[in-house]
């Protein structure tokens, strides 16, 4: 829908709840062998974001992981993600929605 409607044709990708980095990379690699075979995307992998029981935690009690569980795999994983993710260059003209999000998700604090 996004290639089609948007003209976006390249993707970062965080694998999710995966039991290890190579997990995440494999994982990677299947979706990207399907999306080369029939789609015309491009995808970047970015890394994984570890199963970590203490996500489940953190949405029953409606707080927000990296604060209730600094320490957790999870949230140093989603720390280390949002350190390459701040360096990434801001579009000169957002297309849409994502792009929009994503700048307010980097540049408005919400990571602070």
């Amino acid at each position: 829908i996004l290639s089609v409607d948007h003209n976006l044709f390249r993707f970062r990708i965080v694998a999710n709840m995966v039991r290890s980095k190579k997990e995440g990379i494999e994982l990677f690699a299947k979706l990207s062998r399907v999306t080369d075979q029939f789609l015309d995307v491009a995808l970047d992998y970015v890394g994984a974001v570890p199963f970590d029981e203490n996500v489940r935690n953190s949405v029953k009690k409606q707080q927000a992981l990296v604060n209730l569980y600094p320490n957790s795999p999870a949230s140093a994983a989603i720390k280390q993600l949002a350190t390459k993710i701040i360096d990434w260059p801001i579009p000169t003209m957002a297309k849409g929605n994502i792009e929009f999000f994503m700048e307010r998700l980097v540049h408005g604090g919400v990571l602070d």
